[in-house]
């Protein structure tokens, strides 16, 4: 089932929940590598068979067996030492007799009506045992994702909260007996468990899977988190990440409209909205704020906020979580450490709902390179970052992420409510106050012409790149997708 198909069905999976956000992740599986002791059932040899079937037709003395098979008696007694220890026969000297004598036990006559035999025997096996559920798998470690390749990809870590790594006594005997036999299925071979010894070697791996976080219509502080595999929801594995504590783990809060996400920033004051004044004439010499077609582009302090460093991050948060029609974002950087994944389900959340988003970013590497020591160049995006924001993109015709290649400018601009222009690298800097004070300073616009002025502006750099001087200086874009 394709992700489009997985992602369908849970959206109308959950009666009064809406899909808010979801991730591709993986379940955490380990790949045990049990040291086991097991009683096999195996073939008799032609050698171990004849000795036998001759005890039966009633030669005991080692001599008349090594006569009638024509065996050196170097190779018969290993092999009458084998089949004494396996309890087949019996061979001992009883009292008053001169020479040991062979005889046939009950085990080793059914041995000859099966003709195979059991034997105790030691060895490792690899099981899959699901971290959350506590219980085998009965899936190859081949269909599992490293953590190498979970990074490589993208996908989110599902993480085992408080859950204990497993122990011996963590393993149903008889589920891994069940395993053994699937396991033997189609060999001549058989056999059964006799016990468990040791764990010799746990590797954590992941079962892929699609993690959606669900939120309430009616209590929107409630976000639940569910798994999706490709056979459908994975009911247990949510009920036990539950109550491990694990959807705060994976940032289940920050999808939540508690109080604290409702307040605005104090840099993001609802618009306040006074009556024009008559000139002498009676004509209105101000338009209302807001209004189309206003010609008034003067800096009122009222509607013109300077914006702090700390300030940023939240602006940009209440973009990601806010905007209803369009987003515009332009940072000359973008690293993964800010498009983390709760940007990505943000940012998936707009898409989905409609909005149209804008990204640019990029500096000609090659001109950042010049003008520093070498070795010292700042590539445009992040490999995680762009694999992640170029998957959006293709999916997405109403997401264009455009490598302008020359520009300085940062950018942010939510619907007709603000826009801020600043020395704030958007999407490649935290801006964390508890980080080494850096000093950032922008100015955020609440006037919707001063809003619409910026995007416009911002719109043309991403369509027509920065022409500088000479206007016959070609855009240099890289649309996702091939979107503008």
């Amino acid at each position: 089932m394709s992700l489009e198909q997985v992602l369908e069905q849970a959206a109308s999976a959950r009666p009064g929940y809406e899909l808010a956000a979801f991730r591709e992740a993986g379940l955490p599986v380990y790949v045990l590598t049990l040291r086991v002791l097991t009683l096999e059932q195996k073939p008799l040899g032609p050698i171990e068979e004849g000795v036998l079937r001759a005890v039966q037709a009633g030669l005991s003395a080692p001599e008349q067996l090594t006569a009638f098979l024509g065996l050196s008696a170097n190779v018969l007694n290993p092999v009458l030492a084998g089949l004494t220890t396996t309890e087949q026969v019996n061979y001992s000297r009883a009292a008053g007799e001169a020479s040991a004598k062979v005889t046939l036990t009950a085990k080793g006559r059914t041995t000859l009506v099966d003709l195979s035999t059991m034997r105790p025997q030691e060895r490792t096996v690899r099981v899959c045992f699901d971290a959350l559920t506590k219980r085998l798998l009965f899936v190859s470690p081949e269909q599992l994702y490293k953590p190498r390749e979970m990074k490589e990809l993208g996908y989110v870590e599902v993480p085992v909260g408080q859950a204990k790594r497993p122990e011996v006594e963590d393993i149903s005997l008889q589920e891994f007996d069940r395993f053994l036999q699937l396991q033997r299925a189609g060999l001549e071979e058989k056999g059964e468990l006799l016990a468990i010894r040791r764990v010799e070697r746990r590797e954590l791996h992941f079962l892929g899977c699609v993690m959606a976080f669900y939120r309430s219509h009616v209590d929107r502080n409630q976000v639940d988190v569910a798994f999706w595999r490709e056979d459908g929801p994975a009911l247990e594995h949510e009920n036990r990440f539950r109550a491990l504590g694990g959807p705060e783990l994976v940032g289940a809060k920050l999808l939540a409209a508690d109080k604290k996400n409702a307040e605005p920033v104090p840099a993001v004051e609802p618009e306040v909205q006074t009556q024009p004044e008559a000139t002498s004439g009676g004509a209105a010499q101000d338009q209302p704020r807001g209004r189309s077609g206003s010609t008034d582009e003067a800096e009122d302090p009222d509607t013109v906020q300077s914006v702090l460093c700390h300030q940023h991050p939240e602006l940009l948060r209440r973009a990601l979580l806010k905007s209803r029609k369009r987003l515009l974002i332009i940072s000359p950087w973008i690293r993964h450490q800010v498009v983390t994944w709760e940007f990505m389900a943000s940012l998936d959340a707009l898409l989905r709902a409609n909005v149209t988003v804008h990204i640019g970013y990029g500096l000609d590497e090659g001109d950042v390179a010049g003008r520093g020591a070498p070795g010292q160049s700042k590539v445009a995006i992040t490999e995680k970052a762009e694999k992640d924001l170029k998957g959006l993109a293709a999916k997405y015709p109403h997401f264009h992420l455009v490598y302008v290649g020359n520009t300085h400018r940062k950018l942010l601009v939510s619907d007709d409510e603000f826009a801020v222009t600043t020395s704030f690298n958007w999407l490649s800097f935290r801006g964390d106050p508890r980080d080494k004070p850096r000093d950032e300073y922008g100015e955020m616009f609440r006037k919707k012409s001063q809003v619409e002025k910026r995007y416009k502006d911002g719109l043309a750099l991403l369509e027509q790149g920065y022409r500088g001087a000479s206007a016959s200086t070609g855009a240099k874009q890289v649309h996702a997708g091939g979107r503008a």
